[in-house]
């Protein structure tokens, strides 16, 4: 009989001080946010080939055949995302929203031929999120549909960075691919404070398309095989008004 009392005791003991010690999170149900952020991106071009035209006509001539050297490219402007947080718990939640962005790469061709490539999207990102929902700290894992819209090249000859020769930009252009999905982590550590890392899933160019470059007055192409893209995000998210 002592047993079962003191073994009953120890039990309400337990239960009472998991209770005391449980900590009650307030947490939204569902509440707007916007989010802005710093990119750090980076793209590998593969083997890039670079043409040039035959004097005598017909095919172009290749006169360069060499893996592309990527460069990190860091973007503070344009970035932008309105998002929509629900909460199904004080543990679990999941946003979406819509978003602008300026995404892209830098690379060299060869030793004396570097090009940029940006493109800014209009995005729609759907992530899960698990962690402590009341603190808006989490982890979350999710995908985003970007769309490109508006596209820029920069050409730059020279050694090191070289001297801007030109550049292009075109609306809806046919040398990227427009859609392109994207998977990505991240870590929320409170206070809006957040790092992604993202993959996109497709090239950001199309592969093995001529891409027109110009470089002291000569018009060129090139083509590449890939261009794999992957960025870093430092963000913040700023809450709104609670939506009834």
């Amino acid at each position: 009989m002592k047993i079962k009392l003191t073994t009953l005791a120890i039990l309400l003991n337990i239960g009472l001080f998991a209770q005391v010690g449980e900590e009650k999170t307030e947490y939204k149900k569902s509440y707007m946010a916007t989010a802005s952020e710093f990119i750090l991106s980076m793209g590998n071009l593969g083997n890039a080939k670079i043409y040039a035209p035959n004097p005598l006509g017909g095919d172009q001539i290749l006169i360069s055949d060499k893996a592309a050297s990527p460069v990190p490219r860091f973007s503070a402007f344009f970035h932008f995302t309105q998002q929509l947080h629900y909460n199904f718990s004080s543990g679990f939640g999941m946003y979406t929203g819509l978003g602008l962005r300026n995404i892209g790469m830098i690379n060299n061709l060869n030793d004396t031929i570097r090009v940029k490539h940006r493109a800014y999207s209009i995005s729609v990102p759907l992530a899960f999120k698990i962690g402590n929902m009341g603190k808006k700290s989490y982890f979350a894992l999710g995908g985003e549909a970007e769309y490109m819209f508006h596209f820029k090249q920069k050409v730059f000859v020279g050694e090191g960075r070289g001297d801007k020769q030109n550049k292009t930009s075109e609306w809806f252009s046919s040398r990227l691919n427009g859609f392109n999905p994207s998977v990505f982590v991240e870590l929320n550590f409170g206070r809006g404070s957040y790092i992604r890392v993202k993959y996109y899933l497709m090239d950001f160019l199309k592969a093995n398309a001529r891409q027109g470059i110009n470089v002291s007055g000569q018009d060129l192409n090139f083509t590449t095989d890939s261009s794999q893209l992957f960025a870093v995000s430092f963000g913040k998210v700023v809450s709104k008004k609670k939506k009834q």
